[in-house]
């Protein structure tokens, strides 16, 4: 139970620090541009909306699909979608047993991996919102959650299983 503790201590710690990283360096508006850009460039390939960045210096986000005559506006905050990261990292760092050198690549494939989720979210945004109906809300619902809770947890589950599966009782081994 100790173990336990203090794993969620270090998460907890772990996650504070992170949130004020984050604040005094603006991290997520520079996690926001890099996806915008990547959304920008493969947009009209994969879903043959453009993107358009219709935001002014110190505004909020505005960010329009236009396909043709159409337009749709972007309701996602793409800084917001970085907060994914948060938990993600807060986990690897708190996770026992990983060590400077398998952390640095597992947080490294965990951000990259995590990026292409949210640039996937963005891409099919159009194709979400431009023909409204229950299904589409509880869809977008669960796109939400699985950005900031499922895909952090998830890919943190897959990257740390060797050091964790014990915990986890995963392997008959250590049952």
């Amino acid at each position: 139970m100790m173990a336990r503790g203090g794993f969620v201590a270090r998460f907890l710690l772990l996650f504070a620090l992170l949130v004020a990283a984050g604040w005094l360096t603006n991290a997520p508006r520079a996690y926001a541009a890099v996806l915008r850009v990547a959304a920008s460039a493969t947009s009209p390939l994969v879903n043959g909306w453009t993107l358009e960045d219709r935001s002014t210096e110190g505004s909020r986000q505005e960010i329009f699909y236009r396909n043709g005559n159409d337009q749709l506006r972007l309701a996602l905050s793409l800084s917001q979608l970085a907060l994914g990261l948060l938990p993600l990292l807060a986990l690897l760092g708190a996770t026992p047993g990983l060590g400077p050198r398998r952390l640095a690549t597992r947080a490294a494939i965990g951000v990259a991996a995590l990026f292409a989720l949210d640039l996937l979210i963005v891409l099919v945004y159009p194709w979400l919102v431009g023909n409204p109906n229950a299904f589409t809300d509880i869809v977008g619902t669960f796109l939400g959650l699985l950005t900031f809770v499922g895909g952090p947890v998830i890919l943190w589950f897959a990257l740390t299983y060797e050091q964790m599966r014990g915990v986890w009782a995963l392997d008959s081994r250590h049952g």
